[in-house]
């Protein structure tokens, strides 16, 4: 098969989305099909990429960290997606990039499939500036789709002011969404949680979901040296305890609670120290928040980290903590388990790798519910040993290799039923 994947992030960013489309074009490539990724190019990134990368001028959009507006004209653009006959046009992000996606499914004979990798309307609350920008992309949508009735009133209902902007927002992405999944010949799911959420967005559409977790593959793990690098250079001692979190420090990742969760423990367990590897615009507030607490000095702020060398964080930790209640699946969360790290999460419907007293245990959303799970993990070296091996047992269930040959399967589905009712 020809498989176009069309992503509105992509390298240089680092984020979910851009691993994702790594492991899709690898394992599909691996499998002997012909993949090309269609992506937004950063003026600055001097990156060679091979030609089945191709690039569109771009410029940051404004609305979400690493998301961009691609420069080009579709018609130039639909000339070369003809001359590649693409059986499969699979598209990560319902925005420029991925329009056009849906714009050459509809003029091609490809399926079409779409996968949902950001949960927009939880966003909504978080960065409510975006709802211009949104509004201003929804008017492209009748040069992009076959517009009928249902479209229309659609369109209607999006562009009529609601009390409030966060309100206004959530409608706004729930009937976008529906209109852009309802031209899918399938839609994929990575939690259990985007699929309850895209089926009772349907409304007039119709559409299949799928719950397809993404696959993740074990990262490498440290040597003896380089652990002890890690937490000589963070001064982790021997006898500390460390739990922690690896992501975005966003406001919309729920991450003062691990703040408030620590100033519980702080006091009662003296060894014990947080530590939080990423970056974003939110982590100077929780900065300040650990000082807060008068234990800032066992709040460990690493910054950004190259995913390849992760292996050594998750090695270094006692227990990884997860309390966002916007992310579609984590793949941190599936990366900490394959290292053996027991689990805590809030999010219960988030992870087919996380599941409650096996691995890990789920919290309620507040501080000293995560704190009394943190504290059953740590008091029972039995418990804590018991969990890590399980979390490596339910993480290699769902490898990279056996995802995507899911997904292959899925396309040849599809394109077999395309046959039939052509």
């Amino acid at each position: 098969m020809r498989v176009g994947l069309f992503t509105d992030t992509y390298h240089p960013a680092t984020n979910g989305i851009v691993a994702v489309v790594d492991i899709t074009r690898r394992q599909l490539e691996a499998a002997g099909h012909e993949v090309y990724v269609f992506c937004p190019k950063v003026r600055s990134d001097e990156t060679l990429h091979d030609n089945h990368v191709i690039r569109f001028p771009s410029l940051p959009s404004g609305l979400f960290d690493d998301n961009r507006i691609s420069m080009f004209f579709p018609p130039r653009v639909m000339r070369r997606i003809r001359k590649l006959e693409l059986d499969v046009i699979h598209f990560f992000t319902p925005m420029q990039v991925g329009l056009m996606g849906v714009y050459a499914a509809q003029r091609t004979d490809a399926v079409l499939v779409g996968q949902h990798c950001t949960d927009f309307y939880e966003y909504a609350e978080h960065y409510p500036h975006v709802l211009p920008g949104v509004l201003a992309l929804a008017t492209t949508l009748p040069f992009t789709f076959k517009f009928d009735g249902v479209d229309a009133r659609t369109m209607l209902s999006m562009y009529r002011p609601q009390f409030g902007i966060v309100k206004w927002n959530r409608e706004v992405v729930e009937s976008a969404i529906a209109m852009f999944y309802s031209r899918c010949d399938a839609v994929i799911a990575l939690s259990r949680k985007s699929k309850r959420q895209l089926e009772s967005w349907r409304g007039e559409y119709t559409y299949d979901v799928t719950l397809m977790p993404t696959g993740v593959d074990a990262l490498t793990p440290p040597t003896a040296s380089q652990l002890k690098s890690f937490k000589e250079q963070w001064d982790i001692q021997s006898s500390d305890e460390v739990i922690g979190y690896v992501g975005r420090l966003g406001s919309e990742k729920n991450l003062d609670l691990l703040i408030k969760a620590f100033a519980y423990l702080a006091p009662r367990r003296p060894n014990l120290k947080l530590l939080f590897v990423g970056d974003f615009d939110y982590r100077a507030t929780l900065e300040a928040l650990a000082e807060e607490t008068g234990y800032g000095d066992r709040v460990i702020f690493t910054g950004k980290l190259p995913r390849d060398s992760l292996g050594v964080v998750y090695a270094a930790l006692d227990i990884f903590l997860f309390p966002s209640m916007t992310d579609t699946q984590g793949l941190v969360v599936h990366e900490a388990a394959l290292a053996g790290c027991p689990l805590i999460l809030v999010d219960r419907e988030l992870s087919e790798v996380m599941v409650d007293g096996e691995n890990g245990f789920y919290a309620n959303e507040n501080g000293l519910s995560v704190a009394r799970k943190a504290v059953e993990i740590l008091d029972d070296k039995d418990l804590k040993k018991k969990f890590s091996q399980r979390s490596k047992q339910l993480a290699r269930g769902f490898s990279e290799k056996k995802q995507v040959a899911e997904q292959i399967k899925l396309y040849k589905e599809l394109l077999s039923a395309k046959a039939d009712n052509p």
